[in-house]
């Protein structure tokens, strides 16, 4: 595993740690070779009989991913999904005008301007949050305006994005009473995308694997509000190289870097 200097400490250890994890060492390769396979078998089969969702997906992959959760991962790797699921809608909140955003009720797990409390694994299921957090990506592109981006700059770069950590995360304690500690990080986030090819409509898979368009949005976004700070520039340089936490999806089945 390697270890990155344009990364947060905290991302850097969480990964480094993974290095003498068994599941890091034996279960990944397998995961690997297994996922490079079931993509062969499995998109011409959704091609043919299931294009649309029959309504059934969504709780399919939120229930295993909460059982996983709930009885199979360690407390780092839920730690760090719940993180990812609150920081990426304070990203995006923090970078869209304040008169874009959206009246009405704050919907649980869906949309940029919801409500990103993750009190119990029972509201996961219920709300949709897999492919909720995915959409996220997709509505951030639609909503960004670049002209009020620009205007907005200066008061943007003044002002702090909201704090994740005064968002419940109430559901870890689950993880902290019943898991087995076996699944870390890193296979956590295969397993992920393993369920989402399994029970996923072929749209909403080909969706879900490919929702990284906002990357661009968020790096050209950032490269203005830092154009004075040449170390965060240089960092923002390095961010998204060829191979990246997605490369091993969609490249080489054999290479895995988190």
């Amino acid at each position: 595993m390697k270890a990155f200097p344009f990364l947060t400490d905290y991302v850097n250890e969480t990964f480094f740690n993974e290095k003498t994890r068994w599941d890091y060492i034996f279960l990944r390769p397998v995961l690997q070779v297994f996922y490079f396979f079931l993509r062969i078998f499995l998109f011409p089969f959704k091609y043919l009989l299931h294009r649309r969702p029959y309504g059934f997906e969504a709780r399919c992959i939120d229930g295993v991913l909460a059982f996983g959760m709930k009885y199979l991962a360690t407390i780092e790797a839920v730690e760090m999904v719940v993180r990812h699921v609150q920081i990426e809608p304070l990203l995006y909140r923090h970078l869209l005008a304040e008169d874009s955003q959206i009246e009405g009720t704050r919907r649980k797990f869906n949309g940029i301007d919801g409500d990103y409390n993750v009190d119990s694994l029972r509201e996961m299921i219920r709300n949709n949050l897999t492919i909720g957090h995915d959409e996220l990506s997709y509505e951030l592109v639609d909503r960004f305006d670049k002209d009020a981006f620009l205007a907005d700059l200066d008061r943007i770069r003044h002002r702090m994005p909201e704090d994740h950590m005064l968002f419940s995360k109430r559901a870890m304690d689950a993880t902290r009473a019943h898991s087995l500690q076996l699944i870390g990080v890193t296979n956590v986030v295969i397993m992920i995308v393993i369920v989402i090819t399994i029970f996923g409509d072929l749209r909403t898979t080909v969706k879900a694997l490919n929702s990284f368009d906002s990357d661009a949005v968020l790096l050209w976004a950032m490269k203005h509000l830092y154009a004075h700070d040449q170390t965060v520039l240089t960092d923002l340089d390095f961010y998204l190289q060829g191979e990246t936490n997605r490369g091993h999806y969609n490249s080489n089945v054999f290479f895995s870097s988190p």
